[in-house]
């Protein structure tokens, strides 16, 4: 479930995600002023790392990661399978090796693809009459493809519980 904050950044007032705080090591935060993108916007923010005690770890990074999701089934859980598969995933470095043990931020800048929507591996659009019938077809079989894309902010704990936090966006 999202949590959402309200927090003073860069001077002004924005809305954020909150993160999670993962088994007394400290917490992860995901700092973006909008969920909404469209392909070629850049995606800008920050991740805040609160430590409680001192950590090794390999990195802090931030992905943005694409999912697509596909249903086929009848109407009943028992004859419904699922498939998700990863169409994009883009990792940014924001921090080495070392010992994480107090207060970080980062900042980050990541550019969508103009082309990101093209690449998708999607069902087949089909227009008018034909597009139509092929929709209601889908919808009787329990057929349906989506996409899921989230920003991911991770501290890379060699032999450790990651600490990461999940932010789910819209892109389109």
């Amino acid at each position: 479930m999202k949590e959402k904050y309200n927090k003073v950044w860069n001077g002004e007032d924005k809305d954020f995600y909150g993160g999670v705080e993962m088994f007394g090591k400290g917490r992860i935060d995901i700092i973006i002023p909008k969920t909404n993108f469209a392909p070629g916007d850049t995606i800008s923010g920050n991740v805040v790392l609160a430590m409680k005690k001192p950590v090794k770890a390999r990195e802090v990074n931030i992905s943005l990661i694409g999912e697509q999701t596909t249903t086929r089934g009848g109407a009943t859980s028992t004859n419904r399978s699922q498939s998700t598969v990863r169409i994009y995933d883009f990792k940014h470095r924001l921090d080495g090796e070392k010992e994480y043990d107090k207060e970080a931020e980062y900042h980050f800048e990541i550019k969508i693809p103009v082309d990101l929507l093209n690449r998708q591996p999607q069902m087949p659009q089909m227009e008018g009459v034909l597009g139509q019938g092929f929709k209601i077809v889908q919808s009787l079989a329990g057929l349906g493809v989506w996409t899921n894309w989230y920003l991911l902010a991770r501290l890379d704990v060699p032999g450790g519980m990651d600490i990461n936090k999940k932010v789910q966006i819209t892109i389109g």
